[in-house]
């Protein structure tokens, strides 16, 4: 039997986000969890400005884009700088702690989409991204997340 995709609910379930993230290679492509049920006034406004309004949306990552993510940008993956589990763990504080975020349509050979660009420096240069979901479950979804080399002072060449 199929699983049910939990936003077919009335009131899906809510799994602790460290449990998500223990999930990455296994099967539960519907698990999900709400890591933020806010959206800050720097963020609607930004959206306002590309006439969205992100009233009663909710911040939210599936097993599936996390397992997407591990796929492109994990430690099996031959990336520079690999993901890991502990960098999963930093997303709920890159959305409320960003450097810079912006907005940008995403074009796919399917659909276009609007997503979100949060960029953070802790050590690496993170760069996470939403995809917003309209309809019944206003979401802000996982989308992509990757990190890389920033350069030291050191590093430059005058």
């Amino acid at each position: 039997m199929a699983k049910k995709n939990p936003f077919d609910k009335e009131h899906p379930s809510k799994i602790p986000f460290s449990e998500l993230v223990e999930l990455i290679g296994t099967k539960c492509d519907y698990k999900f969890c709400i890591i933020d049920d806010t959206i800050d006034d720097e963020l609607m406004e930004l959206a306002a400005q590309h006439n969205i309004n992100l009233k009663g949306y909710k911040h939210v990552i599936e097993t599936s884009g996390i397992q997407y993510s591990q796929n492109r940008h994990g430690n099996k993956s031959g990336d520079r700088t690999p993901l890991s589990l502990e960098d999963y763990m930093l997303i709920p504080f890159i959305i409320r702690n960003r450097d810079k975020v912006s907005f940008s349509p995403s074009k796919t050979a399917s659909r276009e989409k609007n997503v979100i660009l949060y960029m953070k420096k802790i050590g690496y240069q993170y760069v996470y991204v939403e995809e917003i979901r309209n309809g019944k479950n206003k979401s802000l979804a996982f989308k992509s997340f990757r990190k890389r080399e920033t350069e030291s002072p050191s590093d430059e060449r005058g």
